[in-house]
């Protein structure tokens, strides 16, 4: 898909089709009718490319240097509200928002749009898809069936987005097509969207995707497919009237299926005879290919592609280039990391510890640089890079593996699953009488989480996830919402913690989702 078929869709979608945000903006058909759009093959690859495209500018961004709040999501939803990140000295209200959980609704990143916007798209293409072949005998079953299980799961995605952050939400499973249609819409329980949408569309994804592959990492492919599926279970065990263990049952049944599908080289994720005995992760001394080069690695499970020829600079919150990033890595974190760079090897290939002049507060892992001692001062080439964020890699999937094992008492099975990752780091292996009961265990999986899944998304989720907000959180935010003296810089702690918990672990919903749906109510607490 990449960069012809982004800009071919870009187009087709604008001027055939339209862009829907249905709570936003619902932007009827114009010009082309639909049922005279999706005709050949060519419909359907263009229609796929602008569901990543959308996706992937909600995640990375428009390209631009200066839409802080637009793009970049997958770090500001996954990583500024946790503890390995803060605002910096550049950051603008809206990120030191995120840091300091003092999360209003006119914050850009509070908007839900984007995530619509691609759902706009899959419902079109479940709806559409179909009729294809009655025009195109070039589609055949098995391109029709690959690509509904694309916008299928995409869907899916999209939905576990939103429910992750903001609650309840709207249904839309249909494609806007008629102007009289309204786009006020009540908001559908959480736990209901992942039973009744999230968890079906998913199941309908994976029974209509072509088996034993050798994927494209770049879409969503059996592999990912499983990992979505068995992260909404491991959210859903946590969720008030989920399943508990039988969830985190459900989560193990998937990973078991992924550990059968094939990574991008064409051997299982699982290792041989894909039974998960052995997976096949990237090796210690070529960790960074899973960021750097993940066509080429043997753990990347989905990653999102980008070009910068095509699409501009990908100014993600934890860019290498610029002097004022608004994000940087929290002090406390930094210096807790980089003490151990001695035994973590991916201590050196991610941050800087050579306490550097130049960002010595920034994350390198997506970036082929080495910090010297004369740091990396920014420049205008460090614009020309690709970061590849994963969606899903092999190491989250042991991680969560291990949780799910810890939370169902298997105990033995996630130290395994812990020191695959623990000990590629560097590390000796932890032992049995480390981590005696599950709470000891979680809590070391979650250490080893912070350090391995650095910036990659997934951070204030697993806190969430695992009820350690407030014991991980709380002593950070105290200090974060603290009183500095100026002259001494002696900062005075408060005391609230997270405030008004559980409630804002969600986000609020955005004033101009509010102005748009006369039906929505806004999240408790804000």
């Amino acid at each position: 898909m990449k960069r012809i078929l982004i800009i071919a869709t870009l187009f087709i979608i604008a001027i055939g089709i339209g862009s829907c945000k249905k709570d936003i903006t619902l932007t009827p058909a114009s010009g082309v009718t639909i049922n005279n759009y999706f005709k050949n093959a060519n419909d359907i690859t263009a229609s796929l490319a602008g569901i990543y495209s959308a996706f992937q500018e909600e995640m990375e961004g428009s390209g631009s240097t200066s839409d802080e709040g637009y793009g970049g999501r997958y770090n500001y939803w996954g990583d500024v509200r946790g503890d390995a990140f803060k605002g910096s000295t550049y950051a603008t209200y809206s990120v030191n928002e995120m840091a300091t959980n003092t999360l209003e609704f006119a914050n850009a990143s509070t908007d839900w749009a984007g995530l619509y916007k691609v759902i706009s798209r899959t419902n079109l293409a479940i709806q559409y898809y179909p009729q294809v072949p009655a025009t195109d005998p070039n589609v055949t079953q098995t391109i029709l069936n690959n690509s509904l299980s694309q916008a299928y799961a995409m869907r899916a995605e999209s939905y576990f987005y939103i429910v992750r952050l903001w609650g309840d939400a709207p249904e839309w499973t249909t494609a806007y097509l008629d102007i009289t249609q309204s786009g006020s819409k009540a908001r559908t329980k959480a736990l209901t969207l992942v039973d009744s949408l999230i968890i079906p569309d998913l199941t309908k994804a994976y029974s209509l995707i072509q088996k034993n592959q050798t994927p494209t990492i770049w879409y969503v492919g059996e592999g990912a497919i499983c990992a979505i599926m068995a992260d909404v279970y491991m959210w859903r065990a946590s969720m008030t009237g989920g399943g508990g263990n039988a969830d985190y049952a459900n989560a193990i049944t998937w990973y078991n299926k992924l550990f059968a599908a094939k990574n991008a080289l064409g051997n299982p994720f699982g290792g041989a005879g894909g039974t998960g005995a052995a997976p096949t992760l990237e090796t210690q001394l070529n960790w960074k290919n899973v960021f750097l080069n993940p066509t080429q690695s043997a753990e990347p499970i989905w990653s999102i592609f980008w070009d910068y020829t095509v699409n501009g600079c990908a100014c993600i919150p934890v860019f290498v280039g610029l002097s004022n990033n608004p994000v940087q890595l929290d002090p406390n974190f930094q210096n807790q990391w980089k003490a151990l760079y001695k035994t973590d090897t991916r201590v050196a290939k991610s941050i800087d510890t050579l306490n550097t002049l130049n960002h010595i507060n920034m994350l390198y892992k997506y970036y082929n640089l080495v910090p010297t001692s004369a740091g990396i001062t920014p420049v205008a080439g460090n614009l020309n890079f690709n970061p590849y964020l994963p969606m899903y890699r092999l190491s989250d999937v042991l991680l969560e593996y291990a949780e799910a094992s810890a939370q169902t008492g298997d105990l033995a099975t996630a130290l395994r699953f812990l020191n695959l990752i623990h000990v590629r780091a560097g590390y000796p292996a932890i032992t049995a009488a480390q981590v005696p009961t599950s709470a000891a265990m979680i809590n070391a999986i979650l250490q080893e989480d912070e350090y391995e899944l650095l910036g990659e998304g997934k951070r204030f989720f697993q806190l969430i996830r695992t009820n350690h907000v407030h014991t991980i959180m709380d002593p950070i935010l105290n200090v974060r919402n603290g009183t500095t003296d100026p002259i001494t810089g002696i900062t005075t702690p408060v005391t609230t913690g997270f405030i008004d918990a559980p409630n804002r672990y969600l986000w609020p919903l955005s004033q101009s989702a509010l102005n748009a749906n006369t039906l929505l109510k806004q999240n408790p607490g804000y």
